[in-house]
């Protein structure tokens, strides 16, 4: 089933390959902008994984 979770992870997946090829950013902004959308992702994934302990996979018990 796909979650807000997923969908967040394409939309900015997408716009992490495109925007390098697309002439929106000026050449020494793109750097910072995948550095910035980088953080961003790790600090969400982390909370995710470690605030709500909300993962797809579950151990088998």
């Amino acid at each position: 089933m796909m979650t807000t979770f997923h969908w967040i992870h394409i939309i900015v997946g997408a716009w992490l390959a495109l925007v390098n090829f697309m002439p929106l950013l000026p050449e020494d902004f793109l750097m910072i902008n995948n550095v910035a959308i980088g953080i961003i992702v790790a600090i969400y994934n982390a909370y995710f994984l470690f605030a709500k302990n909300n993962t797809d996979v579950k151990e088998k018990s």
